[in-house]
């Protein structure tokens, strides 16, 4: 099996998926870069052997470990996790006007929505902070530290669920019309103040 990190060839022993990208994140971090892909055969490799890797070659001619400085990776996704959070406050501003006409079931749709956005932000947050080596209470913004508004997401996320299972609308509407708008102006700052971390900003 050939093992390429980048468009270079490394040595592995013994030849199997595990020790390939072994030794190819070793060698990233060595350089001061991240394997952001694994190639198998010249195609994305299914998460699910990268995270848990045969030992033995799976069927793989040729393996390619993908990497990039770790600042600029990071940049570009919560550059675009800003843009998933636009898209969390439009489904937001959906689900409070549904529910403030009295359309509760309407607006399930686009909460759902609000909801995944809010996961896969979440996610490149703390993704973004371990890649970078960052303690996010340390994460200064004019509306606290990073840890604080994880928090506080976490909080109104909580009172809209507790909202939906005792079905006060009222709550709901508040909630999605009132404090949900805060969380994005809130997150906008987070993201800002890691974008400018990972480019060695401070």
């Amino acid at each position: 099996m050939r093992v390429l990190l980048d468009d270079r060839p490394i040595e592995i022993d013994p030849q199997t998926v595990a020790r390939a990208i072994e030794v190819a994140r070793d060698t990233a971090i060595a350089e001061g870069r991240i394997v952001i892909e694994v190639l198998g055969d010249g195609r994305s490799v299914d998460p699910a052997i990268i995270d848990n890797p045969p030992d033995d070659s799976a069927g793989f001619t040729e393996l390619k470990m993908v990497t990039a400085d770790p600042g600029v990776f990071v940049s570009v996704t919560l550059s675009d996790a800003a843009g998933l959070l636009e898209e969390a406050a439009d489904a937001q501003q959906k689900a409070a006007d549904e529910v403030l006409a009295g359309r509760d079931a309407e607006a399930m749709e686009p909460l759902q929505r609000a909801f995944r956005a809010w996961g896969v932000i979440h996610d490149v947050v703390d993704k973004s902070a371990s890649l970078l080596s960052l303690d996010l209470g340390t994460i200064k913004t004019e509306h606290g530290s990073g840890a604080e508004i994880i928090e506080g997401l976490a909080d109104q996320l909580g009172e809209i669920k507790r909202a939906l299972t005792d079905h006060d609308t009222s709550a709901l509407s508040d909630v999605l019309a009132y404090e949900m708008p805060e969380q994005v102006e809130r997150w906008r700052g987070l993201l800002s103040a890691m974008g400018r971390a990972a480019d060695g900003e401070g």
